[in-house]
C-alpha cells in the first residue's frame, strides 16, 4: 500500500496521458472513416505529391507525440521525486536531486533534438509536395490539348514524379524544388544555370537531378515495354517550380520551369505512337496509378 501511495502521482498522468492518446487514436480515425467513406466503389487516380502528403501526416502525428512527452515528461519525473520524499519523510537528497535533473534534461534534449530533425524534415517534404502539385496543376492543363497525365507513378523502389503520354510520345517529368536565398538579396539567386549535364546554382551545383530523371525514363521505357511488347522511347524532363532556368546548351534533357510547358510541348519534336499503342500505355499506366481505395488511405498493390 505504501509503495502504491509512493508512486499514484506517476499512474494517475501516465493514465491520463495513455487515454489521451487512446481517444485521439480512436477519434482521428474515427473521422477518417466518415470523412472518406464515399457512395461510390471505383479506385481513385493518384493526385500530385500523393506520397510525399502521407509522409506528411505521419510527420505531423510525429511531431504531436514528441510535443506531448516533452511536457508531460517533467511532470512525470517531479511527481516521483516528490511523493517519495512526502511519503518517506525523508529531506530530498542533493545526489537524487542531480541524478533525475540529469536524466531528465538528457531525454528532455533527446526528445527536443528529435523535434527539430522532424520539424525540417517536414519542412522538405512540404516543400517538395507544394512544388509537385503547382507542376500537377500546370501539367493537367495538357489534357486540353489531348494529353493524358498521371501523378506520383509508383516504381519499383521509387516515384516518378510525373507522367505525360500524347500524340508526340511519352515523356517522365522530374520535379525538383530547392530553397531560394533571402528575397532581399539579388535577384540572380532564383536562376538557375543549366549546361546540358548539370544544373548550377549561385551555391551549388547538380548533377544527381539529370541522372535521375534519365534513370526514371530508361526504367519506364524498359516497364512499358515489358507490358505492350513493343520499345517505348520515354523521354525525360525536368521541371524546377519558382526557379528561372537560364539554358547555355542546346545539349541535353529539357529543364524548364513549370510555366514553360505549354511551350515546350508545342514546339517538342513529336515522336508519335500509333492510336493502338497509345490506348495500351493508357491502359498500362492507369492499372498502376488507379490504386486509391475511396473509403481509406490505403493503396493497392503495396505502394505507397
Amino acid at each position: 500500500m505504501d509503495k502504491f501511495l509512493i508512486y499514484h502521482p506517476v499512474i494517475i498522468i501516465c493514465g491520463i496521458l495513455f487515454i489521451m492518446l487512446a481517444a485521439l487514436n480512436v477519434c482521428r480515425r474515427r473521422i477518417r472513416l466518415k470523412s472518406l467513406r464515399p457512395s461510390f466503389n471505383q479506385n481513385l487516380l493518384r493526385i500530385p505529391g500523393d506520397s510525399l502528403l502521407r509522409r506528411l501526416d505521419n510527420l505531423n502525428e510525429q511531431i504531436n507525440l514528441y510535443l506531448v512527452y516533452v511536457i508531460i515528461l517533467p511532470l512525470i519525473i517531479y511527481s516521483t521525486l516528490i511523493s517519495y520524499f512526502y511519503f518517506q519523510a525523508k529531506q530530498p537528497s542533493l545526489t537524487v536531486i542531480w541524478i533525475s535533473s540529469i536524466i531528465c534534461f538528457t531525454l528532455i534534449a533527446y526528445l527536443i533534438f528529435n523535434l527539430f530533425k522532424s520539424l525540417s524534415q517536414r519542412k522538405r517534404i512540404r516543400l517538395g509536395y507544394e512544388g509537385g502539385l503547382a507542376v500537377g496543376q500546370e501539367l493537367n492543363q495538357l489534357m486540353l490539348h489531348g494529353y493524358r497525365v498521371y501523378h506520383d507513378f509508383p516504381a519499383d523502389t521509387f516515384n516518378i514524379d510525373h507522367i505525360v503520354v500524347g500524340s508526340k510520345g511519352v515523356f517522365a517529368v522530374e520535379t525538383k524544388t530547392r530553397l531560394k536565398n533571402s528575397a532581399r538579396k539579388s535577384n540572380q539567386e532564383a536562376t538557375v544555370t543549366y549546361d546540358g549535364r548539370m544544373l548550377t546554382y549561385a551555391d551549388a551545383t547538380d548533377f544527381e537531378t539529370i541522372e535521375q530523371a534519365e534513370q526514371q525514363a530508361d526504367w519506364l521505357s524498359k516497364w512499358l515495354a515489358a507490358g505492350t511488347g513493343e520499345p517505348i522511347a520515354v523521354r525525360a524532363i525536368v521541371t524546377l517550380p519558382g526557379w528561372v532556368v537560364k539554358r547555355t546548351s542546346a545539349d541535353g534533357i529539357p529543364v524548364v520551369n513549370p510555366g514553360q510547358f505549354a511551350s515546350l510541348f508545342e514546339h517538342i519534336k513529336p515522336r508519335p505512337l500509333s492510336e493502338t499503342m497509345l490506348k495500351c500505355i493508357k491502359q498500362q499506366l492507369e492499372q498502376k496509378c488507379r490504386n486509391m481505395a475511396p473509403d481509406s488511405t490505403t493503396r493497392l498493390n503495396g505502394s505507397e
